[in-house]
């Protein structure tokens, strides 16, 4: 089973080690893949994107504030604060 991530299609990276003299040897980055359970299914997907997929969830519950959200309730409590 090839090690990409099914929503993104983010693979490894390839690059060069290198040793204190500066000799180059081939090497690779491995994707950080978990296995997640969306919609009943189970999907591998990269860390990155798990982080992204429980951020736009919460978003979309209205778990968490955007910036706009925290801008107007910051102003709010100055005004509040203002006030007394």
């Amino acid at each position: 089973m090839s090690r990409i991530d099914a929503l993104t299609g983010k693979r490894a990276n390839v690059g060069h080690s290198r040793s204190h003299s500066n000799i180059a040897t081939k090497r690779k980055q491995e994707v950080n893949l978990q296995i997640v359970r969306i919609g009943g299914v189970r999907v591998r997907v990269s860390a990155r994107t798990l982080k992204t997929l429980k951020k736009h969830t919460a978003l979309m519950a209205g778990e968490r504030l955007t910036k706009t959200k925290k801008k107007a309730a910051k102003t709010a409590a100055r005004s509040a604060k203002a006030a007394l």
